[in-house]
């Protein structure tokens, strides 16, 4: 207790205080690319469309009432002539009128059935592509997510890496100045210094735009000191169950929207093929009318009169031109090529499946590898720096050994990201990534503000630092491994 208190004063003494900041979160992140992301409201609209495909299929088998009429207004002069004499000229106005209710019944259009038959099956289509497309915002916004997650692990790697190298050549030039280094030293330390920048400044820009990438997603900015929740340590993941490939596979071929979608696409050409040979049948129609007319509904000699008529029509094409055969002959090579296309989603389903389960369980044993190779990389820093100090290593052997250090845990962060995204996609290859997964791997992150410190660096200077040191034993001071064990 009394070290923490003493830890809590000297940072306080430092200058270093933390503002809590907010953490944004795999949930919100979602909850606003379902809102925004266009991709997915494309979807959307397109569901919309073909549902209102299908009620105009339905209107064209039921039967439509129409009504026509027309009320006119005539002037009529009629003029008479005897010998080139103009007579007497008598102008007639009459008001006819006229009103037509008719009503037609499809008894038989086979071919508006089958029409039917495939707008009920897009209907389907429409929701399973609707479901595959908030699945698949699901997996980009995961991907997204983790994708700036590792881009920001990187560019605090090689940030840390350029400090620590540029501490290293600091220190070289100090042993050269007082003539216990060569100019080699030196040379490879400047080398390593200007290396570790160029990797941090393209760290940083690829940190930038995946949460650019992000950002678009969302539709809203990300602001730059809003932090993303990262994941919790340790993270213990577990191989994927069923717990062989195979399996994996044979429940993709069941269950994938993706083979769903082009088994409807090619039961959708084959109704295409009868429909279009379904044109050459004769088309059936009940048909019903009312007509009342007038020759001048405000005269005294008006003449009316009403009819009515109903019975069948019927329909039949007898010679086209041989239009309706080449549409057939269309319409089976559609059908070829729905076909064609179904057995190459079936084996990208597959090909797909097989690659998220390699990598979700080779993720499980590389993050083991690498753990290990984390906690020795650290060890041989230090084994490194204090054989510099005795004398049986040179300054490019601890070099090399940050280099290795620094790599390792970029690997590892490597590993773990794809670990998760390995068993997002094998989900997602099964149809069955849902809402619910956003939120489990949601718990997986840390997601409580993140601290920001504010540092007085000129405190530190006063001990005999320079500004960059001392920013650098600052952010070591952060570093949680740093601090003493509650």
């Amino acid at each position: 207790m009394k070290r923490n208190t003493l830890c809590l004063s000297l940072l306080l003494g430092l200058g270093i205080c933390s503002t809590p900041v907010h953490a944004l979160d795999l949930v919100e992140a979602f909850n606003a690319a379902l809102l925004n992301d266009p991709t997915y409201q494309v979807t959307v609209a397109q569901k919309a469309a073909t549902d209102a495909q299908r009620k105009q299929a339905r209107a064209a088998l039921m039967p439509t009432i129409g009504l026509t009429g027309s009320f006119l207004h005539t002037n009529t002069r009629n003029t008479s002539t005897f010998l080139g004499t103009s007579g007497t000229s008598d102008v007639r106005k009459t008001y006819p009128a006229n009103l037509t209710i008719s009503f037609t019944q499809p008894l038989l259009e086979i071919d508006k059935i089958t029409a039917f038959k495939q707008i009920d099956l897009n209907t389907d289509s429409g929701a399973l592509q609707l479901a595959q497309a908030r699945q698949d915002l699901i997996n980009r916004v995961i991907q997204a997510y983790f994708n700036a997650l590792l881009a920001e692990k990187n560019a605090t790697i090689a940030a840390e890496q350029e400090r620590n190298t540029a501490l290293q050549l600091k220190i070289v030039k100090r042993s050269f100045d007082v003539g216990n280094t060569t100019i080699i030293d030196t040379n490879e330390a400047e080398a390593a210094y200007y290396r570790a920048k160029a990797a941090a400044i393209n760290a940083a820009s690829t940190a930038e735009n995946a949460r650019s990438a992000l950002a678009d997603m969302m539709g809203r900015d990300i602001d730059p000191k809003e932090k993303l929740a990262t994941l919790s340590t340790p993270l213990h993941l577990k191989m994927p169950v069923p717990d062989t490939q195979d399996k994996w596979v044979a429940r993709a071929r069941d269950e994938s929207y993706a083979i769903q979608i082009a088994k409807l696409a090619y039961k959708v050409a084959e109704l295409d093929v009868t429909r279009k040979a379904q044109q050459h049948l004769p088309v059936v129609n009940f048909v019903a009318n009312q007509v009342w007319k007038s020759t001048s509904l405000n005269r005294a000699s008006d003449v009316s009169t009403s009819a009515q008529s109903f019975g069948f029509e019927v329909s039949m094409p007898i010679f086209d031109g041989g239009l309706i055969g080449a549409q057939v002959l269309e319409s089976e090579a559609l059908k070829t090529k729905s076909y064609q296309n179904l057995r190459a989603v079936e084996n990208q389903v597959a090909q797909t499946t097989r690659t998220a389960y390699n990598q979700a369980v080779s993720g499980l044993a590389t993050i083991a590898a690498l753990q290990a190779a984390q906690k020795s990389a650290s060890a041989s820093v230090k084994s490194n720096e204090i054989g510099r100090s005795l004398g049986m290593r040179i300054n490019i052997d601890v070099l090399n050994a940050e280099q290795t250090h620094a790599q390792t845990q970029y690997d590892l962060a490597q590993a773990v990201y794809n670990t998760v995204l390995g068993n997002v996609n094998l989900k997602a290859a099964i149809s069955k990534l849902g809402d619910e997964d956003v939120v489990f791997i949601n718990s997986l992150l840390d997601t409580k503000p993140q601290p920001v410190a504010t540092q007085n660096p000129s405190l530190l200077q006063d001990k005999g630092l320079d500004s960059g040191d001392a920013q650098h034993v600052i952010n070591r001071t952060q570093d949680p491994k740093t601090l003493p064990a509650q």
